[in-house]
């Protein structure tokens, strides 16, 4: 489905009845919003892992604007704060007064916006894998952070060279998706990244845009104390991308973020250890549902 809104054309999916039925009568589920990363990509990565939360949440995809199957205007409009603006007004469309905002990293950039921007939509927060900002982070525990250079090999770092020299093209992000993408997870389990990448889009320009344009001044961190919505920060162990010490940054400046990191995961921790991002995806949803 398409929302016309704010100037383009936004892609969304719902997933699973708005309603349960308990003891004769209807019983409203949370809904989650879910936010793909990137930026450049879509949401159908995310369905494998957020997929088992239909039962017990009405789960919204969406394409970010610029990218997968939602519209394509201007670039400069391409924004951290409008893709906020657009799950704002999509969640007015669709008449939800509070939602869960899922954000896997950039798309948890996206997230935190939105709490930061319409605090009352925002009745909780689950931050996947994301950061507060792109600049290096101190780790206050002493625990060095995972690296690409101690998984991958010399072809990886040299496909990640180029793309971060700005050599992103079709090739180069081909040559991501084969050499570098598996190494995302744990790595136990090389297999997850190009099964839940197989029907994924990569939009090129976009992942310019967002690497030339918004990555480079992306830093939310005076801003984390007044996000006031609920946040759950979880983390894969094995994440180079948005290590572990992201995420305890985020837990210390969010008030009240509670921090859960996953032994066994990597990047994509909602599909590497898929019980334990469910129960506790559910677990942070049920104990906020009824928070006004």
């Amino acid at each position: 489905m398409r929302a016309k809104l704010n100037g383009t054309q936004l892609y969304f999916d719902i997933d699973g009845a708005g309603q349960r039925a308990s003891g004769g009568h209807l019983i409203d589920k949370p809904t989650l919003i879910a936010l793909h990363g990137g930026l450049g990509f879509d949401h159908v990565y995310l369905r494998d892992g957020l997929g088992p939360l239909r039962h017990d949440a009405q789960v919204i995809y969406v394409d970010l604007r610029g990218q997968g199957r939602s519209g394509r205007p201007a670039l400069a409009s391409c924004t951290l704060e409008q893709m906020s603006d657009d799950i704002a007004a999509l969640c007015d469309m669709l008449d939800i007064e509070r939602a869960f905002v899922f954000g896997h990293s950039a798309g948890g950039f996206v997230a935190m916006h939105t709490a930061l921007r319409h605090p009352s939509l925002v009745q909780g927060l689950i931050l996947c894998g994301t950061s507060p900002t792109v600049a290096p982070l101190p780790d206050y525990e002493g625990d060095p952070a995972p690296t690409l250079a101690s998984r991958g090999n010399r072809e990886a770092l040299e496909v990640m060279a180029r793309i971060s020299s700005g050599d992103i093209t079709t090739q180069t992000m081909d040559d991501f998706a084969k050499i570098v993408g598996p190494l995302h997870t744990t790595p136990s389990r090389p297999e997850i990244f190009p099964r839940i990448f197989a029907a994924s889009s990569t939009t090129i320009e976009m992942i310019r845009h967002f690497m030339q344009s918004i990555a480079p001044t992306y830093d939310l961190r005076p801003m984390l104390e007044r996000i006031a919505a609920p946040t759950l920060a979880i983390v894969g162990r094995h994440d180079w991308v948005c290590p572990p010490r992201a995420s305890r940054a985020i837990a210390r400046g969010i008030p009240g973020a509670r921090l859960v990191e996953f032994n066994d995961s990597g990047h994509f921790l909602f599909s590497e250890e898929p019980e334990k991002f469910r129960e506790l995806a559910i677990g942070f949803m049920t104990a906020h549902a009824t928070q006004t």
